[in-house]
């Protein structure tokens, strides 16, 4: 078991086909933002939480969470 707890390095993995925000609180060091993924490789991911700092706000040039967001998974036009 302890195995399993153990961190690995891995080169790639399953890209993220869409997301939805379910629920976003903000505090004093930032957003705190609940997550589902569907992954191109047919999985979901559940209760995902995700933390993103004001710096990072300032850093990806928006104050809309979901702008915010889209930039951390990777979602750039």
């Amino acid at each position: 078991m302890a195995d399993s707890l153990d961190s690995k390095d891995y080169e790639t993995g399953s890209a993220i086909r869409t997301f939805n925000i379910i629920e976003t609180s903000v505090g004093p060091e930032g957003y705190e933002v609940l997550l589902e993924m569907d992954l191109d490789s047919g999985y979901d991911l559940e209760s995902v939480r995700m933390k993103i700092s004001h710096e990072e706000m300032v850093a990806y040039e928006t104050s809309d969470i979901h702008e915010a967001v889209k930039y951390a998974l990777g979602f750039f036009e």
